[in-house]
């Protein structure tokens, strides 16, 4: 197993660094992938053995080592294949004789395979106040509330197979006191360790949504892929340490989304030792009214730290008042007004025609006559075939004025009140569900969508990234810029927007860690760009 720490993301483990091993899929998509398997010849209960297997040896490595005569483990099992899961581990426990008690939740009915699970286990009990189905599963061992609350009360680890990918609302009945027992007992004594099957119950594997009631695990080991929605919040903090466990399912054809990490992260080439500074993309930035002059600077000094080889911003004589990169050249447009007009598209006409990447909207502002400016802007970018990066101001008038962007090769960099905006939806809507938004964005608009936030992403219409790396301390003035800047040197080449965006929103989330390491908390902007040079020099070559 070779362990990944990413910021604020904890740590994944996988056990195979390969791009295969971070393909994050949603439950359908896995739900897919199992049937796929189960046609080739491989049974439902061989995989469910499998399952059980690697969660086992997950509990002996990170847990129980040499130690376990000292363990007493409770596990808490759903009527679906995921309780069944948690039947072989309570089997397998037991068989390698740890002091191990199974309980399942009351159901109108079971799986097929959790049945056959709870038959091969005949130790398994039932909650009290479960259905006669349920009982007659158990071969009529039922435990009261009491009872279970009293071997809880004893436990070590408890492992939650309560619910699998497939939970869409919040968990109820038996399952729901099930859930409450034990996170109680966790508040209680917070020594107790929790490892959920596969996933938290409580937690939805597509979005990223908690319900209440949830578990909060110290570890999760995720069966064969970690789900998507793992990998967003509030759900990443529920899963405590994940651990991607295969079990053979090697088939990968269909998954829209993957994690970049490892090996999915895109390499750079490494410069030539004859090259000059020509060779490395021009950038012009166009942003930075009299009013909020400080974010195309911001936006030049991230595309100059990650290595573009000349970078321009638009100015006029009046708009002063902010340090500039002394790197940084000026366009500058011989016009009194403090915001952007129509006529100065054609003022701009050399600046464009020379530069490689166009970055559009950092501190641009919202002016009607602005309007008219980027609608003019665009429309030349659409004809010129620029690739160009559409962040902040821009996105917010691209929405009132409804500017279609097909056509135009780039990516569009919205937070989530800029996304929200573009969608006519709340701030709130984005967050419920982040995979539909960016989707949408794409959908909408016609162009490339990198949806900022904690757990960033990605989408271009037919291929989706997560970048799950980070820290708080990213949230500071500025930053977007900054990352509006490493993508417009990313952007230049040949490589496709959706790699050089991903790979981009990866440098800045790792600069951003690196940089609040050193602060030792909070950053400001600058410090992102500082940094973004450090983890760019590891990708090339």
């Amino acid at each position: 197993m070779k362990s990944y720490s990413l910021g604020s993301f904890g740590s994944v483990a996988v056990s195979d660094d390969s791009c295969a091993s971070w393909f994050a899929p949603s439950s359908a998509e896995m739900a897919r992938l199992d049937a796929e398997t189960i046609a080739s010849g491989v049974s439902s209960l061989e995989l469910m053995e499998r399952a059980g297997g690697v969660v086992v040896d997950a509990m002996q490595e990170l847990i129980i080592a040499n130690d376990g005569s000292r363990h007493h483990v409770v596990v808490v099992c759903g009527p679906g294949n995921n309780g069944g899961d948690g039947l072989v581990v309570a089997r397998r426990l037991a068989d390698d004789g740890i002091s191990v008690c199974a309980v399942v939740a009351g159901a109108a009915r079971y799986s097929p395979a959790c049945s056959a699970q709870m038959r091969s286990f005949p130790y398994a009990v039932v909650l009290a106040g479960s259905g006669e189905v349920a009982i007659a599963a158990s071969g009529g061992r039922v435990i009261s509330e009491e009872d279970f609350a009293s071997s809880l009360s004893r436990a070590t680890i408890v492992v939650d197979a309560l619910l699998g990918t497939g939970q869409r609302e919040a968990p109820r009945g038996g399952i729901a006191t099930l859930v409450e027992l034990v996170m109680a007992e966790r508040a209680r004594r917070p020594a107790l360790v929790v490892l959920a099957v596969d996933i938290p119950t409580g937690v939805d594997g597509d979005t990223g949504a908690v319900y209440s009631p949830h578990v909060v695990a110290d570890y999760t080991v995720s069966i064969e892929l970690v789900k998507r929605g793992m990998m967003q919040f509030p759900a990443r903090e529920a899963c405590g340490a994940i651990r991607i466990a295969p079990i053979e399912i090697s088939a990968r054809s269909g998954i829209e989304f993957s994690v970049i990490e490892g090996a999915r992260v895109p390499r750079m080439a490494a410069r030539p030792v004859d090259g000059h500074k020509g060779m490395q993309g021009r950038v012009l930035v166009v942003g930075g009214t009299a009013a909020m002059p400080g974010a195309s600077a911001l936006a030049a000094l991230g595309a100059l730290r990650a290595g573009a080889g000349l970078v321009s911003r638009v100015t006029k004589p009046t708009w002063g008042g902010v340090a500039v990169a002394p790197e940084c050249m000026n366009v500058i447009i011989d016009d009194p007004r403090p915001w952007y007009v129509e006529e100065d598209v054609g003022a701009l006409s050399d600046a464009l025609s020379g530069a490689d990447v166009i970055v559009v909207g950092p501190g641009l502002g919202r002016e009607p006559e602005t309007g008219r400016f980027l609608e003019s802007l665009l429309k030349s970018l659409r004809a010129s075939q620029k690739r160009v990066v559409i962040d902040a101001d821009a996105l917010n008038l691209i929405a009132s004025r409804r500017i279609d962007l097909d056509g135009i090769e780039g990516v569009i960099t919205p937070h989530p009140g800029e996304a929200a905006t573009m969608l006519g939806v709340s701030t709130v809507d984005i967050q419920r569900d982040r995979f539909a938004a960016v989707k949408e964005l794409v959908k909408r608009y016609h162009i490339s969508a990198l949806l900022k936030g904690a757990g960033t992403l990605v989408w271009d219409g037919l291929e989706g990234g997560i970048i799950a790396r980070g820290t708080p301390y990213l949230a500071t003035p500025g930053s977007g810029d900054v990352l509006c800047g490493i993508l417009a040197a990313s952007l230049n080449g040949r490589e496709s927007v959706f790699e050089t965006s991903v790979r981009a929103a990866y440098i800045h989330a790792v600069a951003g860690e690196r940089a609040s390491a050193a602060s030792g908390g909070p950053i400001i902007a600058s410090d992102i760009a500082w940094s973004a040079a450090s983890v760019i020099g590891e990708l090339q070559g």
